[in-house]
């Protein structure tokens, strides 16, 4: 009697997976890793779902990473960070588009071979390494602050670009190099102040660029992109250590 009831139980779940099938159309993006798996497991062909489950787990979802991954990552809208799925990943501390790619990828290939998920594993996993990353980082930016001063004179580097052909050219041929003094340091965020004491052009220099988001119509998009923030020539402001080196 028991396992005519346990037969009855499951027979209307597997059914119910089943007809679920139908609400992926074009344009769908899932809500949760769940949902995501079952994407998967609909739209794709029982041969390609095959032959992705026979590969080794690494092989498998590396290989998928700058296609099918890309894909997801653009159409189910990671990298907005806009969609159910992206607020569901960063709510459990995932950030990144790519980790998050990757977690899916491999809770289907885990699915269809019958292995467990783990997916607290997973999640332990990218944060150990993005916290492994920023102190590996965080030392990088410490050693290369350290050489800089109150008092130094530094040469501008010019990682934004120019604001002109004209310092472009000057610049390239060693006529003028932009720089500054170091009025202050800030190590908690590897800043300095600086006083610009030269730019090579009256425009001044390329600072800051960086693109403008905002919220429209309940959706964040781009507005902006390439914005810069210019520096001109006697003005005083905090910019990035990275965006200058010590003159020698």
């Amino acid at each position: 009697m028991n396992r005519i009831i346990i037969v009855i139980l499951l027979f209307p779940t597997l059914l119910l997976s089943q007809n679920n099938c139908e609400k992926y159309v074009e344009k769908y993006i899932p809500t949760d890793l769940n949902d995501a798996i079952s994407f998967f497991e609909c739209k794709w062909s029982k041969e390609s779902l095959n032959e992705f489950k026979i590969k080794e787990e690494q092989k498998a979802t590396s290989e998928l990473h700058f296609g099918t991954g890309r894909s997801l990552r653009n159409n189910w809208k990671l990298w907005a960070g806009t969609s159910e799925l992206s607020k569901f990943f960063r709510d459990l501390g995932i950030n990144h588009p790519d980790d998050m790619s990757s977690i899916i990828l491999t809770s289907l290939h885990r699915k269809l071979n019958g292995i467990e998920i783990e997916l607290d594993n997973q999640i332990k996993y990218y944060k150990d390494y993005w916290a492994e990353s920023e102190r590996k980082e965080n030392e990088r930016k410490k050693e290369e602050f350290s050489e800089f001063k109150i008092g130094n004179i530094v040469e501008f580097l010019y990682d934004y670009d120019f604001v002109s052909k004209r310092q472009e050219k000057k610049y390239m041929n060693d006529k003028c190099f932009a720089t500054g003094k170091v009025i202050e340091l800030n190590k908690e965020k590897f800043e300095l102040k600086i006083n610009l004491i030269e730019s090579c052009d009256r425009k001044g220099i390329i600072v800051l660029e960086y693109d403008v988001w905002d919220k429209v119509d309940g959706e964040y998009k781009k507005i902006e992109e390439d914005k810069i923030e210019i520096m001109k020539k006697g003005e005083t402001r905090w910019t990035s250590y990275s965006l200058w080196e010590t003159a020698e």
